[in-house]
């Protein structure tokens, strides 16, 4: 129970090394949310540091009879068992480590990753070390891997945060810096100009809004002017190169020459050095990955799932956006008849902790993962993945629809956008709820002359309304006719991790959103 930090990853090697199973409990879990976790995995000894001692406290009075430590990491605090110094300062004379780490072998197990819980309470999905090893030789293989600088931030109880920031870098020898808190990570990458990058589409989106704005900063009227030129054409470079279309090579010229306009901005942010990077961990539109092609970052769609590791990867020269690429070298894959995507290989998890039953759903005789993921399979072999089995929608008309191209589409059209959710199961029409990005929001503001006080209903703001009311109709254009959305609510929220409308990883958790906004869901539809 311990933010991004030094001690963090430490913890987790030592305890890799002596065959023991570390894992790691989102942050911002409440106690019954902790207790179940450390119940399910008969957890014995506890990392955590002070600021979050009073949950796990808490969670241990509700009943864990396996916990025996409670190792406060900081200062001693009430609660606490010991303190990580304490441990540091009490080694075993006669431990033989060299011994410890060579009895572990590669089906003993690594790390339990926790389902995010959308549909239920999260399962422990168990990963050998060879799922790791797996995983590093497909990927090793197939893109670059760090080298030299990679941040860890994103949460080590996310299988993308773990996999990036913690196990690449033991294979390919990167300097790991730990970024406890996500809101500094702008400074951290600034500082570090890690050479390659993970993260989820929302992030992605945050830096194409501070890319924008800084663009619209440049005081300079010719050098802004070079800049827009050098995004607006890379953008059609990019789409083209992924759509296999013709390029003129007087345009891949005029390219060269005016991208190192956007060279200072990359620079700023510490988006610069970067070899590879990739997005996923949830839903993203092609325009995300084409927009940073165009200002120089290679930005790879990719796909993976807590039970499969990241198994389907965009590569730098082999690229289709909107698609989540091609299997790694060593994964099989399939569709089943309902189009159902299933993966085969090494780094499959073993299965659920202590649910046989579950497991049985999710992987059969012949080792398939069953992965509730709809694709399509390309006839060159790109995946693209369609939605979830359980949010295809059917309409009053008997019509399928997918949520997820309908929100991806939409959102796509203005980095305005925060979030889309899209309804329309068993209705006559499509709405959607939708909530403002407040990050965009200052930019937009300014390009459209609107003043905004502080404690504003942003909501309400009819220049701001009329923005993404344009982008819905633009997006409803590359919709058919009954996906199109015929309403929409704005609302004047910024949903947050880990609350009632997202998992700690920004997946929309629909029941909730349903239940919460149900007077509003139900005003779009009243005659």
């Amino acid at each position: 129970m311990l933010p991004n930090s030094v001690e963090c990853h430490l913890v987790d090697f030592a305890a890799m090394h002596l065959g023991a199973v570390p894992f790691t409990i989102y942050n911002s879990s409440p106690p019954a949310g902790i207790r179940h976790q450390l119940d399910n995995a008969a957890a014995k000894i506890v990392f955590c540091e002070p600021s979050l001692l009073d949950n796990v406290v808490a969670a241990r009075a509700l009943g864990l009879p396996e916990l025996e430590k409670l190792v406060v990491v900081g200062d001693p605090a009430d609660g606490g068992d010991l303190t990580l110094a304490e441990l540091e300062d009490s080694p075993q004379p006669d431990f033989d480590f060299d011994a410890a780490w060579r009895a572990v072998g590669p089906d003993d197990r690594v790390t339990l990753i926790y389902t995010s819980g959308t549909t239920g309470p999260p399962k422990g999905a168990e990963w050998a070390h060879r799922t790791v090893m797996a995983q590093l030789r497909a990927l090793g293989a197939a893109v670059p891997l760090p080298t030299e600088n990679v941040i860890s931030f994103l949460p080590m109880a996310h299988a993308g945060g773990r996999l990036t920031s913690h196990y690449y870098t033991l294979a390919h020898g990167a300097t790991i810096t730990a970024c406890p808190d996500l809101r500094q990570l702008p400074v951290y990458l600034a500082a570090v100009h890690p050479d390659t990058l993970f993260a989820v589409p929302r992030l992605w989106e945050k830096f194409q809004v501070a890319i924008e704005a800084m663009v619209a900063a440049i005081e300079d009227d010719q050098e802004r002017a070079r800049a827009e030129r050098a995004i607006e054409l890379g953008t059609e470079l990019a789409r083209a190169e992924s759509d296999g279309s013709s390029i003129d090579p007087e345009l891949v010229a005029e390219q060269r020459q005016i991208q190192p306009a956007l060279v200072p901005i990359l620079a700023r942010l510490g988006l610069d050095r970067i070899k590879a990077a990739f997005v996923g961990g949830a839903p993203s539109a092609p325009e995300l990955s084409a927009f940073f092609r165009a200002v120089g970052v290679p930005l790879l769609e990719a796909y993976g799932l807590t039970e499969g590791s990241l198994n389907i990867f965009n590569r730098i020269e082999e690229f289709r956006g909107g698609t989540a690429g091609k299997p790694l070298p060593g994964v099989e894959v399939r569709l089943g008849e309902d189009g159902e995507l299933m993966i085969r290989g090494e780094l499959v998890f073993v299965g659920y902790r202590n649910d046989p039953e579950k497991t049985a759903e999710a992987l059969d005789s012949e080792g398939w993962l069953h992965t509730g993921d709809l694709a399509e399979q390309s006839a060159d072999g790109f995946i693209k993945i369609v939605d979830r089995k359980k949010e295809i929608i059917i309409n009053a008309a008997g019509k399928n629809m997918s949520l997820a191209n309908i929100e991806q589409t939409i959102k796509a059209e203005s980095s305005l956008i925060g979030q889309v959710v899209a309804i329309g199961d068993g209705r006559r029409y499509n709405t959607a709820l939708i909530t403002l990005d407040p990050e965009a929001v200052p930019l937009y503001a300014a390009r459209l002359g609107v003043e905004i006080s502080k404690g504003a209903d942003l909501a309400s703001i009819p220049e701001l309304r009329a923005e993404v009311a344009a982008a819905v109709e633009r997006g409803n254009q590359s919709l058919s006719r009954v996906e199109q959305l015929k309403k929409f609510k704005l609302l004047p929220v910024a949903w947050m991790p880990d609350s009632d409308e997202l998992t700690p990883t920004l997946k929309l958790k629909r029941r909730g959103i349903a239940a919460k906004y149900g007077a509003e869901i139900e005003a779009l539809y009243a005659e």
